[in-house]
């Protein structure tokens, strides 16, 4: 039933409660409404732990948002608790849209010879330019951006929440 938190994906944000008995607005990232199973289990941290709930009921609002009810949560104090809370779910089940760079926020950077650039900390979905925010390891450089581009990603590993990239000379130096 618990699932390791370096295998979940966040699919969605507790935006606010919603009625008197537990009630959640959520807003899906990008593209994973698709990805919550009222017959699996999602997950909520708490104290750095997931905690799995399972939804009762779910009634979609919109493209991206649904007014969710989860089992255990039972009056507005307790849906007011995980306001602003992410959603996860096991990313083994969810439906990864390959155009849907965002899942790979918190994924570590390596250079095409292994060694760690960063961590992706933003995706930036620019029209036509679409980039990874990464923010430096063991620098106090601030974020730089990368244009998500086919040739500067050499591969990805979900498993370890990896990804390499091979970027123009200069570019981490911005």
């Amino acid at each position: 039933m618990n699932a390791p938190a370096d295998k979940l994906m966040p699919v969605a944000k507790v935006i606010k409660s919603f009625g008197n008995e537990g009630e959640i607005v959520v807003r899906f990232a990008s593209s994973f409404r698709d990805d919550i199973n009222e017959k699996k289990p999602v997950f909520i941290k708490y104290d750095g732990l997931p905690v799995p709930f399972f939804i009762s009921c779910m009634t979609t609002k919109g493209n991206n948002q649904a007014i969710i009810k989860l089992k255990g949560i039972d009056n507005s104090s307790l849906s007011e608790e995980i306001t602003g809370q992410t959603i996860f779910t096991n990313y083994m089940e969810a439906q990864v849209d390959d155009s849907d760079f965002s899942v790979l926020v918190g994924f570590s950077v390596l250079d095409q010879d292994g060694k760690t650039l960063g961590k992706i900390s933003s995706f930036h979905d620019y029209p036509g330019n679409p980039c990874f925010g990464i923010t430096p390891s063991g620098t106090k450089q601030s974020e730089f951006l990368v244009p998500v581009h086919e040739d500067f990603i050499l591969d990805s590993n979900f498993d370890k929440k990896e990804i390499r990239l091979i970027l123009p000379k200069g570019l981490t130096d911005l």
